[in-house]
């Protein structure tokens, strides 16, 4: 068996796996370009979330704001427990003048 070299054949065989190994490495690289693009992608959607988060943390009322609020609601607890007392005060006064209007009312119309 001999070997004979033809040129022709040989550089199209030649041409033809180095055309497919460059398309194999342009394939692998385009591959890992979709890649970094999706990963930068998911990237500035974190920073875009992480910037909201921290807007939204930066306008929350601190723990100085939050001890105010709840000494102030204190505050109305025992003006509002004042003024029920008062209420109930006025209340019981209210139902002694309607007794004594009752019985007024009762003795004008006996007459």
């Amino acid at each position: 068996m001999t070997f004979n070299f033809d040129l022709t054949v040989t550089l199209g065989v030649i041409v033809t796996v180095v055309l497919a190994f460059i398309g194999w490495f342009r394939m692998r690289h385009a591959a890992i370009d979709k890649r970094i693009d999706d990963c930068n992608d998911r990237l500035d959607r974190q920073e875009v979330r992480l910037g909201s988060v921290q807007q939204t943390l930066q306008t929350m009322p601190g723990k100085d704001e939050m001890h105010g609020l709840s000494m102030s609601i204190s505050e109305m607890r025992g003006e509002m427990r004042e003024m029920r007392a008062v209420m109930e005060g006025n209340n019981r006064i209210m139902e002694r003048l309607e007794t004594i209007v009752t019985r007024h009312e009762d003795h004008l119309l006996k007459r």
